[in-house]
């Protein structure tokens, strides 16, 4: 085997061991979501109050695996790995296992009241002034992580400059997406601190519904023109 197929056989193993982390920390991610409200089960009402958790649960499963899936997305359209981006994932990885704890408080929050007190967590927000910091915290990790993935799909369209037209129009795709995710957690952050909480204290929570009005307008002005002949 000759030098450069060395050196390439290296760069694959070192993108999939990086892969790999990221995998494992965002299903670690998924783990903290449960046993963050977990309580050990010594009674089938103990059992009955964990199955009533799943809705939250999976709300917020939802949530993360759709972060998990863009790093997937972006991962198969550059495998090319860098310093910058080796440092993008694991500012990922580190950013979802911070998100996880608002995530869950206000997943379980959002089920509680919407099904009318029936599902748990009616006790995790006691005040407004809890509900807008949770608001804030959550808001701020969700732009974070947000960000962090618009970068990686910057550096996959930079990568495929003069390369495929479609993957690199996909990159572009993406990475507007989630532009519009950072605006989105900015936007519920700054709407938490304003005294329209108090008024509609489900506003900065709805404001994410926006995001795939946000989406369908972007695919609509990238997608592709037909060329009239």
């Amino acid at each position: 085997m000759d030098g450069s197929a060395g050196v390439r056989s290296f760069r694959v193993s070192e993108s999939q061991r990086l892969d790999a982390f990221v995998d494992a920390a965002f299903a670690f991610a998924v783990s903290l979501l449960i046993i963050a409200g977990a309580e050990p089960l010594q009674s089938f009402a103990d059992l009955a109050r964990a199955l009533a958790r799943i809705p939250a649960f999976a709300c917020g499963f939802a949530l993360i695996a759709l972060f998990w899936l863009a790093h997937r997305n972006w991962a198969r359209l550059t495998p090319v790995r860098t310093g910058w981006t080796t440092f993008l994932s694991l500012a990922v990885v580190f950013a979802v296992l911070v998100f996880v704890f608002p995530l869950r408080l206000l997943t379980e929050t959002a089920t509680h009241h919407i099904s009318g007190g029936s599902l748990p967590g009616g006790g995790l927000m006691t005040t407004l002034g809890d509900l807008r910091w949770t608001y804030v915290i959550y808001g701020l990790a969700f732009a974070a992580l947000a960000g962090l993935t618009a970068l990686l799909f910057a550096q996959a369209r930079r990568a495929l400059a003069g390369g495929d037209a479609d993957a690199r129009r996909s990159a572009r795709q993406w990475e507007l997406t989630w532009l519009v995710g950072v605006g989105t957690g900015l936007v519920s952050a700054v709407l938490a601190l304003t005294p329209l909480l108090g008024a509609a204290p489900w506003l900065p929570g709805v404001i994410y519904n926006l995001i795939p009005l946000g989406v369908g307008l972007i695919m609509w002005r990238t997608r592709p023109r037909l060329v009239a002949t």
